[in-house]
C-alpha cells in the first residue's frame, strides 16, 4: 500500500476517531440504569456509534496489516519514529481489545471505563496520526511536484536521459524504461519501501546531490540494506533515477529555506541596531501598507491598537519584539514601519 493511500485511510482513522468520541461524549449525557445496564440514549445514536467503531477497527487492522510485516525488512534496530509509531499502533491495538471486551462481555464496567478507553483511544490516534501523516503529506509533495498527473513531465524524463549514460549506465533499451514515468514511478516506490531501512526519508532528501553523488549514495544505502530486504541493482538505478529527476524541486526547496533564513537573520540584524533611522522616503499609506502586510504575519494589525507607545523608542522596541517573534523585512521597511507606528500611535 503507497504512502498516498495510507495517507487516506489515516485520516480517515484520526476523523472517525475525533467523530466517536464526540458522540461517546454525547451519549454518555444520558443517564445510565446500572442495574439492567442500559443508557437511556436513542438506540439510533448507540447503533450508529456501534456502526462506526467497527468500521474504525476495520481501518485499524488494515493499516497493522500494511505496517507489521514492513518491520521484517528494518534493520535490527529501527529508526527512533518507527519505534514511537509502533509502540503507540500497539496500544491502539491494546485499547481497542479492552474496550471490546468491556462493552460486550463486562457491560458491568461500562459506564466507568468505556468514556477512559474511548479518550485514550483518541490521543494515541492523535499522536500516531501526527507522526504519519507528515511524512505521507511529503511523499506526496514530491509526487505533485514531480509529476504532470499520472506522468512525469517531460523535462525530468529528459533530465534523467542526459545524466545517466554520464554516471556510466550504459544500457540503451534500460534507459528507455528507467527514464520513463513508469520507470520513475518504480523508483519513487523503491525509495519510500526500501531506502528506510536504517533512517527516515528526510534524511536522504534534505541535501540535493549531483547525479553521480545520488547513485553512491544510492550503493552506500544498498550495502546497508538487510537480507531480508535487498535493494537490487536494478532497483538501486531505478532510484537513482527517480532522484535525478525530482533533484530540480529539492535545489528550488532548499534554496527558498536559505531565502527566508536570511532574510529573517538580516531582520533580526537591522533590529539590533541601535536605532535604525528615518525612511529615506517616506509616505503614511505606502507605510501603513508595508506595517498591515508584515505584522500581519503573525497577528492581525489590531492589536497594536492595545499597546501604549509614548516615543519613537517604544515603537523600535515594540518592532525589535516583533522581530524576535519572527518577523521578517528588510531595513527599509522596519524604516517604514517604526515611523508609521511613531506617527499614528505615539500619544501626543
Amino acid at each position: 500500500m503507497g504512502a498516498s493511500v495510507n495517507a487516506i485511510f489515516g485520516g480517515a482513522f484520526l476523523l472517525l476517531a475525533l467523530f466517536l468520541t464526540f458522540l461517546m461524549y454525547y451519549l454518555w449525557g444520558f443517564p445510565f440504569n446500572k442495574k439492567e445496564n442500559r443508557s437511556a440514549a436513542p438506540r439510533s445514536l448507540m447503533n450508529l456509534h456501534r456502526v462506526f467503531g467497527w468500521v474504525f477497527v476495520a481501518i485499524y487492522i488494515v493499516l497493522m496489516w500494511d505496517m507489521v510485516p514492513r518491520l521484517w525488512s528494518y534493520q535490527i534496530e529501527l529508526p527512533a519514529r518507527t519505534v514511537i509509531h509502533l509502540t503507540l499502533g500497539i496500544a491502539v491495538g491494546a485499547i481497542l481489545i479492552i474496550k471490546i471486551m468491556v462493552v460486550r462481555f463486562f457491560k458491568h464496567m461500562e459506564s466507568t471505563l468505556a468514556p477512559l478507553l474511548g479518550t485514550s483511544l483518541l490521543i494515541c490516534t492523535l499522536l500516531l496520526t501526527g507522526l504519519a501523516l507528515p511524512y505521507a503529506a511529503r511523499e506526496a509533495y514530491l509526487r505533485a511536484t514531480a509529476q504532470d498527473g499520472e506522468n512525469f513531465a517531460q523535462d525530468r524524463i529528459d533530465r534523467v536521459t542526459r545524466f545517466l549514460p554520464m554516471i556510466g549506465f550504459e544500457d540503451e533499451a534500460g534507459l528507455e524504461q528507467l527514464a520513463s514515468s513508469e520507470g520513475l514511478a518504480a523508483g519513487r516506490t523503491v525509495l519510500t519501501r526500501s531506502c528506510t531501512q536504517c533512517h527516515d526519508l528526510r534524511t536522504i532528501l534534505v541535501k540535493p546531490r549531483e547525479p553521480a553523488d545520488w547513485h553512491n549514495t544510492v550503493v552506500r544505502m544498498a550495502n546497508r540494506a538487510t537480507a531480508l530486504n535487498p535493494i537490487s541493482e536494478s532497483d538501486q538505478w531505478h532510484v537513482t533515477a527517480y532522484l535525478i529527476a525530482i533533484s530540480p524541486t529539492l535545489r528550488e526547496s532548499v534554496s527558498e529555506r536559505r531565502r527566508t533564513d536570511q532574510t529573517t537573520e538580516d531582520a533580526r540584524t537591522a533590529a539590533r541596531q541601535p536605532d535604525i533611522g528615518q525612511p529615506e522616503s517616506y509616505d503614511t499609506e505606502q507605510a501603513m501598507a508595508v506595517f498591515e502586510a508584515k505584522c500581519s504575519q503573525c497577528h492581525s494589525p489590531q492589536l497594536v491598537l492595545g499597546t501604549t507607545l509614548t516615543s519613537r523608542d517604544d515603537a523600535v522596541a515594540l518592532v525589535k519584539r516583533m522581530v524576535g517573534n519572527g518577523l521578517t523585512a528588510a531595513e527599509e521597511e522596519l524604516s517604514q514601519i517604526m515611523a508609521y507606528l511613531t506617527e499614528t500611535y505615539v500619544e501626543g
